[in-house]
Order: structure tokens, then sequence, then C-alpha cells
């Protein structure tokens, strides 16, 4: 065997080599990290939402349509008071006191189906449809206001007979909001203020005016919010923004953002402005059937930029002119 057939048959063999070696470090890599196949949760409920007027001593039935799109599992569903959380709509479950016999509001609500009390678990099947039947039954000497409460639905991925599948324990959890307005004559009074009606005072030309509302509920019962912003520039053509209609819940403040084409934005003016004043007026009212409130801001538009960029090109100009004049007359300089 010459040099060149030994040079060619000890690169074919430590080729070979790595070739095999590095197959036996993906595979081995490939069976370590393969994750353990997990269970998939998922969840919805139809209404997310319940807006209720209840006379004391009456009873209502509200039917919520839970869907399963995960795997199998064993549920189960109870009633929890919340309140506002931040001003943003978030709601804060309390947790701790969630309706159970020897609560207070125990009396005000039964669950018909699937189950026929609260807490009890039931087998509900992956890609099911499952409906839930719930009674709300204040009573007569209940005191005319708003209660909130969440109907939550948790989903565990544990199977009839208590086995547990392979892997980590996981929990899918949805609620539907339950506000409830007790009222007698079904038409409660709603009371409220503009927190906050906000927008730069002075503006640089050229940018957007954008705007910060909070609406503050005084009263007891929630109620939508309704208004709009009017901008009237110096010179030229008024905007107007559409506030979106959100509830604001008793004894609370909520940002309001604004509408357009079925989306929350933010307020926020479409197109940039000049110079001069701007004069901003908000009208709200409290389900379009309270007397409406107004306030009014200004914003002054000055070109700050503009008149930065033009003394900065002044500059340049004014250096370069000098430096010119120098290079002229060098003997200016001795």
């Amino acid at each position: 065997m010459n040099n060149l057939q030994f040079t060619i048959y000890n690169f074919k063999r430590k080729f070979l080599a790595s070739l095999i070696l590095s197959l036996i470090i993906n595979f081995t890599f490939l069976i370590i990290n393969c994750p353990a196949r997990a269970q998939s949760l998922s969840l919805s409920i139809t209404p997310p939402i319940n807006e209720i007027m209840i006379i004391p001593g009456k009873t209502v039935t509200q039917t919520f349509t839970i869907t399963n799109d995960g795997e199998d599992g064993m549920a189960s569903i109870y009633i929890i008071p919340f309140d506002a959380q931040g001003e943003n709509g978030n709601p804060l479950l309390d947790e701790e006191n969630a309706i159970t016999g020897s609560h207070p509001f125990a009396s005000w609500f039964s669950i018909i189906s699937p189950v026929s009390s609260f807490g009890e678990k039931f087998y509900m099947a992956g890609g099911a449809h499952q409906d839930v039947l719930v009674k709300i039954s204040p009573p007569s000497n209940a005191s005319e206001k708003d209660y909130y409460f969440t109907l939550l639905y948790e989903l565990g991925n544990d199977v009839p007979g208590g086995i547990t599948p392979t892997g980590p324990t996981n929990q899918a959890r949805i609620g539907s909001n339950l506000l409830i307005s007790v009222s007698k004559d079904g038409n409660p009074e709603k009371m409220f203020e503009i927190t906050e009606f906000s927008a730069p005072k002075i503006i640089d030309s050229l940018g957007k005016l954008d705007f910060s509302v909070r609406i503050g509920n005084l009263g007891s019962y929630l109620f939508k919010s309704n208004g709009q912003i009017t901008i009237k520039p110096w010179f030229g053509k008024a905007e107007t923004l559409t506030l979106a209609p959100l509830n604001v819940i008793s004894d609370s403040v909520r940002n309001i953002p604004c509408l357009k084409d079925e989306e929350t934005i933010s307020c926020e003016a479409s197109y940039k402005v000049l110079v001069g004043i701007y004069k901003s007026t908000l009208e709200v009212s409290a389900d379009g059937e309270t007397d409406l409130q107004k306030e009014t801001i200004t914003t002054i538009a000055f070109p700050f930029s503009i008149i930065f960029v033009f003394i900065f090109i002044f500059a340049i100009l004014n250096i370069i002119k000098n430096t010119k004049n120098k290079a002229r007359n060098p003997l200016d300089n001795n």
C-alpha cells in the first residue's frame, strides 16, 4: 500500500468514526431532551359576563356553557366574590371567601346541573360542552345595590378513579363575572364623576394630542361609560373621539379608552397638531341616561422642534461661513 492509499484509508476510517460518534451523541440528546407528553387543558365559557337586574325575593336562572378544548379531566364549580383590582377593569377574586354552606350569601346561589353542590367534582371529556345551570335568589330583605361574583370553573388532569397521569399536575381555570344589581323598581340611580381628563398643556407641533380619561363611580350600581371627546383647533376642522362603553362598577375608578371600528384604542387625535390653541371637551354620561358632565382643557401647540432645526442649520451655516473667511484671509489670524 503506497502513501496515497494509506492516507485515503486513514481519512475514511476517521470520517466513519466521527460520523458514528455524532449519531450516538445526537440520539442520546434526543432521548434525554424529548419531553414527556403533557396533557393539554384549555377551556372557554359563554357568556363571559352576566349583568343581572333582579328584584329582592325573586329568582333568576342563568345558563353558562363550558367548552373543554383540551383533554379529559375532573371539573368543579365555585362562586367567588370579587372587587375591582386597579383601574383597568380586572377583578380581584376573594377566594378565601368562596360561597360555601356557611357563607352569608349561601342562600343566594344553588346549582341545578351538572352537579348538586358547588365544589363537587364531575368528569368532563375532552372536546365536550357542558351547560351549567345556576339559580340566583337574593332574599326579600337584601339591600338594594350591586353584588359582584365570579362563577369559577376548574378542570384538573386527574381522571375518574383518582388516577393521575404521569407528569406534573395541570389545572385550567376560567370564570364568568356575575354583576348582580338588586333593585325593587329596576331603575336604580347612577352617580359618577370625571376623576381625570388630561392632555399635555404644551405640545410640540407635528405631535399628536393624547388624553387620559378616568371615570369614578360614586353610586351603588354599575354603569357603562358613554361619551366623547371633541378637539377644536384654533383653525381647521374639529375632531371627535368616541369613548369605549365599559362597565364601571360601584365604588371604583376606571381608565376609559376610546373606541374605533369596534376596537378599544388609546384616546389620541388622528392628526398632528400645527400651531395655536387646541380646546378639548369631554362629555360623558352613565349609560347615556344621566345628565352629561363636561370638562374642557386647553393645549398650546408650538413648533419647538422646527425652530430648533432652523437654529441648528443657521449655526452650522455661520460656522462654515466663518471657516471660509478665515481660510481666505489667513493673515488676519496673526
